[in-house]
């Protein structure tokens, strides 16, 4: 006799506005469609979700008509304007489905609670069975009070279990649309799948043609690099490092001679950082640059020569030349500077490097290469092959049309060098010219600058 009777009545109104609706053929209101569009994922929900009066006030049908968890949540929004706690939801949940207690009752303790009092949520309609609910816990009187409910209901309630019977058949036959839909869905999902296991076999055949095509190719290049350096004489290789310091070291002069040659270049440079010294060797001129307080950076690809630099605190990169400048950002550079490095390139090479000059030099930019100088008879016949790497003697007009022809401005040749200690004695024009064929300047720089705004 404890049954919670009261709800069916709100459980039987939801089920005609079902069982109307669907004679319409529309969804029930409050009702939430099971199957969605067939663009969406299908989606099964058998209740409605609360949504909260803006002005916090319900009747207790508004609440009824929600059940189990659903209703235990939706009445401590709408009473307490919160969502219960773990600890509150699963003591009401477990009271409710005991039949110890029945949506009333929890409506009614949370609304006569402090809290609830405290909230002041009005619920309407909610007084009179409240009243009916004691007294029906009424020792002695309450279960006359019962049956006589129980016995007024009755053709209510017959009534309902058979509408009862016609709404869980149509939310059955709700659950099978969803179920046939999300079938539906797999095996066209499947599909799918199955369609792209087959793209990914011959995606899988195709991939794998095509790398074994690049790696034939990269074999081939790496052919045609080993052939290319062969004819070279290209001193990146590493076995090579050892025999190129040595070659310097034998041939250029002391660390000493070659800081103060450098000196010569200074006026030039000293409001130009940072700099840029491409194929800086031993860092004579990095140095020289650091004790003057002028920032410079210097790449190289000797990895022996990189390292001295490195051990002398400089900052040194071992890369080639051209993919070290092709890496710099647009008008970076101050100044780029390259001592006896441009006579080792081809001239194609050459060319590039002066491309990536004009583009990394910021305007204003200065660019400086020393190489030796062909007009000397004994450097252009002699000592220029001292240097197995040298390619071929630049000739100063040839280096002047380069400049100007890449757009540089206030091009500008530095004969250096002479060989003074070598000159023959005598006077006249015979003499001088002689000495200047044989003992003049045995290197030259060229400079230049890019146009600056």
């Amino acid at each position: 006799m404890n049954q919670p009777r009261l709800e069916i009545d709100d459980l039987a109104a939801v089920i005609r506005e079902s069982m109307a609706a669907q004679k319409n053929d529309d969804p029930p209101s409050g009702v939430v469609q099971t199957v969605s569009p067939e663009t969406d994922p299908p989606h099964l929900k058998l209740q409605p979700e609360f949504q909260p009066n803006p002005d916090h006030r319900y009747h207790i049908y508004d609440l009824l008509r929600y059940h189990d968890r659903v209703f235990v949540q939706a009445a401590y929004r709408a009473v307490l304007k919160r969502s219960p706690d773990e600890a509150e939801s699963l003591r009401d949940l477990k009271r409710l489905r005991s039949g110890n207690l029945n949506k009333v009752d929890l409506l009614a303790a949370l609304r006569f609670s402090p809290e609830g009092r405290a909230k002041g949520v009005q619920l309407d309609g909610l007084l009179i069975p409240t009243l009916i609910r004691r007294l029906g816990q009424l020792p002695l009187l309450g279960y006359f009070v019962r049956l006589g409910i129980a016995l007024a209901r009755l053709p209510n309630l017959i009534r309902d279990q058979r509408e009862f019977g016609s709404y869980l058949l149509s939310k059955n036959e709700q659950i099978a649309d969803f179920i046939n839909v999300t079938v539906d869905r797999l095996q066209t999902i499947s599909d799918r799948q199955r369609d792209i296991e087959k793209r990914q076999v011959n995606f899988e055949s195709v991939a794998s043609s095509y790398f074994d095509d690049l790696k034939e190719r990269i074999n081939d290049a790496r052919a045609d690099i080993t052939a290319l350096r062969f004819r070279l004489g290209d001193l990146a290789d590493p076995q090579l490092n050892a025999l190129y310091v040595a070659l310097e070291d034998r041939f250029r002069g002391t660390r000493t001679e070659i800081i103060e040659r450098f000196r010569e270049y200074l006026p030039y440079i000293k409001e130009q950082a940072p700099v840029i010294d491409l194929g800086c060797g031993r860092g004579e001129w990095l140095e020289l640059l650091h004790v003057n307080g002028i920032e410079a950076r210097g790449v190289d690809t000797n990895s022996i020569q990189v390292e001295q630099c490195r051990a002398r605190g400089f900052d040194a990169t071992e890369q080639d030349l051209l993919v070290y400048l092709q890496s710099k950002p647009d008008e970076s550079a101050g100044a780029i500077t390259g001592f006896h490095i441009i006579e080792h390139l081809p001239f194609r090479a050459l060319i590039d490097l002066l491309n990536e000059v004009m583009r990394v030099l910021r305007p204003g930019g200065i660019a400086i290469f020393e190489t030796p100088n062909p007009e000397n008879i004994v450097v252009g016949s002699n000592y220029f092959y001292l240097d197995p790497t040298h390619r071929h003697p630049l000739p100063t007009e040839l280096m002047e049309f380069l400049f100007k022809n890449h757009g540089f401005e206030e091009v500008k040749l530095l004969p250096l060098h002479p060989w003074e200690s070598g000159r023959v004695a005598g006077e006249g024009e015979l003499a001088e010219r002689f000495n200047g064929y044989f003992y003049g300047p045995m290197d030259y720089a060229i400079m230049g600058r890019k146009v600056g705004p």
